[in-house]
């Protein structure tokens, strides 16, 4: 029950995280939560956490790793193969070796082995963290490819660097001679392991729709069960594990590429349940190195070995080595490309500084660290674990504050103006949805077309973030009170309702208006009547009916309601006021007039009402595909952004026809 507990707690906490960052949205994610872990450590469980480093390599890395190769742009793979292969092979390679000799020499406590362990778990950088860095700023976007790319690989050659480190460290035995073949082998062997069982999975499924078994439920789990069993089958094998998954994501990659209903349901469902996944497993990594830290922490500023502030600056100067290592290779490396469209100095400077500052480190450095064994072959404890946990911990946290804080400064103005096109872009293509859907209207479906309009409008606000827009709305349905005093007004003045009713409504608004603008002239004006026999009359029409009364005031609304959105209408085509502000108020007051008028052919009116829905929705749908093809062919939007629209149209149309069916 304890264990049960706090998975629930864990869960939450990956939630608590994400709303805490729409709050605090200069502190980046993973170190919320990471303090959230910590957080909980503080609380009174009875339940002692232990990691099982086994399970952990096989619970977290071999999910994101296999997720990682779905999503593969392999065309940019392909494409930019030279400087991806540099990075994620030969950078690498490089950081193991310069990176463990560094870290031995710095603090002998750590074994050479387990210092090239550490240096192979710092190698690679993290696409999580550089896919949410890329949210907040425009990073150029060859060098986002390039990221991306390297991302990929270099998780599998760090981790098998990472597995050879630590087979020395606990057997007591490496050869650089034997370890490079074993490396070729075993790496070989869990790439055509990894595609041979995806065509095993491929054939099993196969046969399984000839048998006209098309549940996407069960799909899904084969598809989700698919990189635990072939990471399994690679260490029972004893190939790779990790480039099994790998090769196996990336072949899953053209799984989809042949279109029919069974497989464009399936592509909707993996995409959503598959961000469900690797959203949860991303923030359950940093929550559980929050809940280690505190232990490990105590027994660090405990030791007598290695001061406080001594092993601070040991994170930061591993930190300055890692990324200045990655800034002189991505130096090298252009230069040796001899590629003259690259530009003067002064950019490639800046460009090897952007590529180095870009490479932060997460998910698959603490899921090295963490599946570090507790004892060696002989069965000591493995040497400065903690102090090895720690040292990772503080070079992601620092990478993490670098991109954070001083890469922006370094991308400046033109990163934070194009990523502001960009969305400028996505608005227009909302906006013209409205514009053809406001085409549409007729008296038959113009409260349909409200009610989906409102939607766009909705998704505009979100887009636009704009701060006095609440203030706008507030002051739009401001007016609208003031539209409906000044209208009964009107009718009673010409007679058109009875002295009785006005004087009702006239209060209710009144008192509505005093409380939003706490203007006295509202709350002194209460009777509309000036004269006795204006008096008289009132008096005498207190003796209505309940029926008559509530027939009178329903007349009387209904006149306010239509005069507002008479009015409202006037300031739309007017100009004098966006659509985004005032589609909300006119569906609202809408709705108050459907309300107020509906009658007994209120079934046949619904009907009507939805098939309008699903008839302009489709329309909706489509016209928002059309713009966003042509926002991308024109370069307004980035290929990555059109198909992460796209995807949203796919779940719309998704939900559209799960609704009529």
């Amino acid at each position: 029950m304890e264990l049960f507990e706090i998975i629930l707690l864990m869960l939450a906490a990956v939630s608590l995280s994400n709303l805490v960052n729409r709050f605090i949205p200069s502190v980046s994610v993973p170190i919320i939560q990471i303090v959230l872990g910590m957080m909980i450590t503080l609380l009174p469980l009875h339940y002692e956490l232990k990691l099982n480093p086994e399970l952990f390599l096989l619970l977290f890395i071999a999910p994101l790793l296999f997720n990682d190769g779905r999503h593969a742009n392999k065309e940019a793979l392909w494409k930019l193969k030279k400087p991806i292969l540099l990075l994620a092979l030969g950078l690498v390679f490089i950081t193991v070796a310069v990176m463990g000799y560094f870290l031995n020499w710095l603090l002998p406590v750590i074994p050479l082995a387990a210092s090239f362990a550490l240096a192979a778990a710092l190698a690679p950088t993290d696409a999580v963290a550089v896919g949410a860095l890329e949210q907040k700023l425009k990073i150029p976007h060859q060098t986002m490819q390039i990221l991306e790319g390297e991302s990929l690989i270099n998780d599998a050659s760090g981790l098998v660097s990472f597995q050879f480190a630590v087979a020395a460290m606990v057997t007591g035995v490496f050869s650089f001679k034997s370890a490079g073949l074993s490396f070729i082998s075993i790496s070989l062997g869990g790439v055509v392991l990894g595609l041979l069982l995806t065509l095993v999975k491929y054939g099993i499924v196969k046969w399984l729709r000839r048998l006209g078994m098309e549940d996407v439920t069960l799909h899904m789990l084969i598809e989700i069960l698919t990189p635990f069993l072939i990471f399994m089958a690679a260490e029972k094998l004893g190939v790779n594990g990790i480039l099994a998954v790998v090769s196996a994501g990336i072949a899953h990659s053209f799984g989809y590429k042949k279109m029919n209903p069974e497989v464009a349901k399936l592509r909707v469902v993996s995409n959503s349940t598959w961000s469900v996944i690797i959203f949860v497993l991303n923030g359950l990594v940093f929550l559980l190195l929050g809940t280690q830290l505190p232990d490990i922490i105590q027994t660090i500023w405990s030791s007598a070995e290695i001061g406080n502030f001594k092993v601070i600056m040991y994170t930061l100067l591993l930190t300055v080595g890692v990324l200045g290592l990655r800034f002189i290779w991505a130096l090298l490396m252009d230069i040796f490309t001899k590629n003259k469209s690259h530009g003067p100095w002064q950019i490639r400077f800046k460009k090897a500084l952007i590529l180095s500052l870009s490479g932060v480190r997460g998910t698959i450095t603490l899921a090295s660290t963490l599946s570090l064994p507790f004892f060696l072959d002989d069965g000591t404890a493995f040497p400065a674990r903690d102090l090895i946990i720690f040292l990772a911990a503080g070079v992601i946290l620092w990478t993490l504050l670098i991109s954070n804080y001083l890469l922006p400064l370094l991308l400046g103005k033109e990163g934070q103006t194009e990523q502001e096109e960009e969305i400028q872009a996505k608005i227009e293509i909302l906006r013209n949805v409205v514009t053809g859907l406001n085409e549409l209207t007729t008296d038959q479906n113009h409260l349909a077309t409200a009610q989906l309009i409102n939607t766009y409008t909705s998704r505009i606000r979100t887009l636009k973030k704009d701060e006095n827009q609440d203030h706008v709305q507030r002051s739009l349905a401001l007016s609208a009170l003031i539209w409906q005093r000044e209208n009964t007004l009107h009718a009673l003045k010409k007679k058109e309702v009875n002295s009785y009713t006005a004087y009702r409504h006239l209060k209710r608004i009144n008192k509505l208006l005093f409380m939003h603008t706490r203007d006295t002239q509202y709350k002194k004006e209460l009777f509309p009547a000036k004269h006795w026999d204006e008096m008289f009359g009132l008096l005498q029409q207190v003796r209505l009916s309940n029926r008559e009364r509530r027939a009178e005031l329903t007349s009387l609304k209904i006149q306010n309601i239509t005069y507002v959105i008479k009015k409202l209408n006037v300031l739309l085509t007017k100009g004098e006021v966006d659509i985004e502000t005032a589609s909300t108020l006119i569906l609202q007051y809408e709705r108050m007039l459907l309300h107020l008028t509906r009658n007994e052919s209120d079934t046949n009116a619904r009907k009507e009402f939805d098939i309008s829905m699903q008839k302009l929705a489709r329309v909706g749908i489509q016209l928002e595909r059309d713009n966003t093809q042509s926002m991308f062919e024109i370069g307004r939007i980035s290929r990555q952004s059109m198909k992460e629209l796209k995807r949203n149209i796919l779940f719309m149309e998704h939900d559209l026809r799960e609704e009529m069916i």
